[in-house]
């Protein structure tokens, strides 16, 4: 009897080994697993505000939903000046003169409140007391020098000058007025310009048998010396 009682606990215990080998396996994979999580920015975050994702197997971030702003400025560039946008005042200089030939300093004022440009010459033409243009021979000049692109700020001014030779008003190839006018479209008329040092209108004494008028300057030193 004493055989067979030792033989039952041997074969419980070779049962439970191999229940213990057959049982199955339990664990995670071996690969990663990739998570997502997504974090709203608080109200009021202005232009960096959005919803923000993130791959935990990557590590990138990606941002969406925001506003970007630059810190880059648009600049336009000034209009170019209109005869309507300008005064024109025109100063009679003494200095230099001869009997026939005479110079006057042309003085191009901004009165509009937004800038603008001149680059060239402006067109002079005489005048008669009929409101006429009178016929002139009439060249432009680059003197003292080429003209110079310049932008005229409210109030600002670019100058040029004048040179014509005078005659006697009873040559019929004489022309004789009372004032001038100035222009930037067109070769004549224009709107009238102010007169200093000049002969009194009535007279119509402004005698001009050949004009010259010079190139538009930022300065106007030098511009009459010519």
């Amino acid at each position: 009897m004493r055989p067979m009682l030792l033989a039952v606990p041997a074969i419980a215990a070779a049962a439970v080994f191999l229940g213990a080998c057959s049982a199955p396996s339990t664990g995670t994979s071996s690969a990663s697993a990739t998570t997502t999580s997504t974090s709203s920015a608080p109200a009021g975050a202005g232009a960096g505000s959005g919803t923000t994702t993130s791959n935990s197997k990557t590590g990138d971030t990606k941002k969406t939903g925001g506003k970007k702003t630059t810190g880059t400025r648009t600049t336009t560039a000034a209009p170019v000046c209109r005869t309507r946008d300008l005064t024109a005042v025109v100063t009679w200089q003494p200095q230099g003169d001869t009997t026939q030939t005479h110079r006057g300093l042309v003085t191009l004022s901004n009165k509009k409140k937004n800038s603008c440009t001149v680059d060239g010459w402006a067109a002079i033409s005489l005048v008669n007391a009929a409101d006429e243009v009178v016929p002139v021979n009439t060249s432009q000049v680059n003197q003292p020098g080429k003209p110079v692109k310049i932008t005229l700020k409210p109030g600002a001014s670019a100058w040029a000058g004048i040179k014509w030779t005078a005659c006697d008003k009873s040559d019929s190839s004489c022309g004789a007025g009372n004032t001038l006018r100035f222009n930037l479209e067109a070769s004549t008329d224009g709107d009238v310009a102010q007169l200093e040092g000049f002969p009194r209108p009535e007279d119509s004494n402004i005698t001009m048998k050949r004009l010259q008028i010079g190139s538009l300057q930022p300065s106007n030193q030098g511009v009459v010396a010519w």
